[in-house]
């Protein structure tokens, strides 16, 4: 699920499934796919060559920087970056609500 407003650098991966490595018909793996979702709430900016894997909730408003590995959920309003992805920052949530409540959205693509 990709929620209102967001916008993403080039080459942006999200990867929603695995192979069935633990309880399997053989290994390293089996044929099984096991299936997580995304989902991206409104207003997210991803920088390019992002990947995001299965399971993972992007908060509203939260920012993840170029080239991170997102294997956990984000908050919202906040910044994260690396592999894994990590938190360092947060936007001001007033100057965000008061962007919001004008309807002050960016229309670059």
């Amino acid at each position: 699920m990709i929620g209102n407003y967001f916008h993403s650098g080039v080459d942006l991966r999200i990867i929603t499934h695995v192979h069935n490595y633990d309880f399997g018909e053989a290994i390293p793996y089996d044929n099984t796919l096991i299936y997580k979702d995304v989902t991206i709430e409104d207003f997210v900016w991803v920088g390019s060559y992002v990947l995001i894997l299965g399971g993972v909730t992007l908060g509203e408003g939260c920012i993840i920087q170029a080239g991170s590995v997102v294997v956990n959920d984000i908050p919202a309003l906040s910044i994260a970056d690396g592999s894994p992805a990590r938190v360092f920052k947060y936007r001001s949530i007033e100057h965000f609500n008061k962007l919001k409540k004008e309807k002050n959205f960016s229309s670059h693509q």
